[in-house]
């Protein structure tokens, strides 16, 4: 069971996200809605842990999970809103440095990289792509350690429809295989098709 209890964020004095409380069983898909600015993308920050909430914590299997980078590694996969890549990398480098930050023996697996299209820009430099390839490599890194945890923020955006309809059908098999998945998307069809439960984040409120 992932536990988010009391997860709270302000900048400057603002409160920007209020305390959100949710539970996540095994094998299940949380929706997370509200419109551009409402704190959603602060939520998967925080559940992330790029940045450090002001108050709240996260438990995974009744553990604490704050603040714990092995884990995070390991565990964790995330796909941020816009592509934090190092863009002077060709993109084999830049998955060989993740998989070394991981400390994963293998390389990203063939199932990965035919889904997502990845060997014909294994050499290129990753300022050479379009928005849509570089959406793919952040994805390839987010699935390299098989996660426990997915915590995808428009994930699906800027991506041909090919590789958006593998991937959900890809994440409909990881859900079934055991798979925790956190999905923030303004499309109906994809909530539908994936989440089993949905929260809405409304002026940094969290709604049922």
């Amino acid at each position: 069971m992932l536990e988010i209890d009391g997860l709270c964020k302000s900048y400057h004095g603002r409160m920007v996200l209020e305390p959100v409380r949710f539970f996540l069983p095994e094998g299940q898909c949380l929706g997370i809605t509200g419109d551009n600015g409402s704190g959603k993308s602060t939520l998967l920050r925080l559940l992330a842990q790029v940045e450090r909430p002001d108050g709240g914590d996260v438990r995974f299997r009744g553990r604490s999970i704050l603040g714990d980078r092995k884990f995070l590694r390991s565990s964790v996969g995330y796909v941020p809103q816009h592509t934090d890549l190092m863009q002077d990398l060709t993109v084999e480098r830049q998955l060989q440095l993740w998989q070394s930050a991981c400390g994963l023996k293998q390389p990203l697996s063939g199932e990965l990289s035919s889904l997502l299209g990845i060997e014909p820009m294994r050499k290129k430099k990753i300022r050479t792509l379009s928005g849509g390839m570089q959406r793919r490599v952040s994805i390839a890194m987010a699935l390299m350690t098989d996660p426990q945890i997915l915590i995808m923020d428009e994930a699906t955006v800027g991506l041909d429809r090919d590789y958006r309809m593998g991937l959900l059908s890809w994440l409909e098999g990881y859900l079934a295989r055991g798979g925790r998945l956190i999905w923030c998307s303004h499309d109906p069809e994809e909530l539908d098709r994936l989440c089993g439960d949905r929260i809405r984040i409304r002026d940094g409120k969290m709604e049922r």
